[in-house]
């Protein structure tokens, strides 16, 4: 490892990095979790799928989800119903979060109104609700863009490679931003599986199902031979 500018922070070499991935995704092969958002190509229904998503379980989402696709298959038919879409998501909480939906839809209905598909060059950054993360995650998935989609559980995944202390604006550092960006680069390159969105989600699954906050289950991990927090912690165990 070596140091990357002013900040003195180890970063990974692109071999470690080929490493991991491929680890990474035997492991995701037999370990991912499956939820209806990851098998559709609707725009509009992945931008629901995140905005739900925020602050909340996946495993509480996915009804709410399938419930809410059924009825609303485009921005336009949802920006009808204001009643039945908070019906519908009332259930998830957040009254926050529900009205930035509600927002979102108009949004979307205004500027798209029931087109299936957009083009490359549309960014819905603009969009109430949609951020770098959200953004990141779409166009990997519509657009096989290979995008690293950095929320502060996939900052908490970095941060422990290289044991630097974690917080979640971590995922706003320009070091870190950096290291996902050679990760994703480095991965879409390879032999291994590589399709930006599929990675994207294997660093999200590893992120609930084994380097969770609190304690990690490292002995569990594929890549903790290549985690320095994960070394550390079983050098004190033994």
């Amino acid at each position: 490892m070596e140091s990357r500018g002013e900040t003195g922070i180890s970063v990974i070499g692109p071999g470690t990095l080929r490493s991991i991935h491929r680890k990474l995704m035997d492991w995701f092969r037999g370990s991912r979790r499956d939820y209806p958002w990851r098998q559709t190509h609707n725009w509009f229904h992945l931008v629901i799928a995140e905005l739900m998503l925020r602050r909340t379980r996946s495993d509480q989402v996915a009804a709410v989800y399938e419930r809410f696709v059924k009825k609303y298959k485009n921005a336009r038919a949802a920006s009808k119903d204001p009643e039945g879409v908070q019906e519908t998501i009332r259930s998830l909480g957040l009254n926050w979060r529900n009205e930035q939906i509600q927002e979102t839809i108009q949004y979307l209905s205004h500027r798209y109104g029931n087109r299936r598909k957009l083009s490359p060059d549309e960014d819905l950054k603009s969009t109430p609700g949609v951020g770098d993360y959200c953004n990141a995650m779409l166009r990997s998935r519509l657009f096989q863009e290979p995008e690293p989609a950095i929320d502060s559980n996939v900052a908490r995944i970095y941060c422990r490679l290289l044991d630097v202390e974690f917080h979640p604006e971590m995922r706003r550092k320009a070091w870190l931003k950096q290291l996902a960006r050679d990760y994703m680069d480095t991965a879409v390159q390879s032999k291994e599986l590589n399709d930006p969105f599929e990675i994207n989600l294997a660093l999200l699954d590893l992120a609930a199902l084994v380097c969770k906050p609190g304690i990690p289950k490292c002995m569990e991990c594929p890549i903790r031979n290549h985690c320095k927090t994960g070394l550390s912690r079983n050098s004190r165990i033994s």
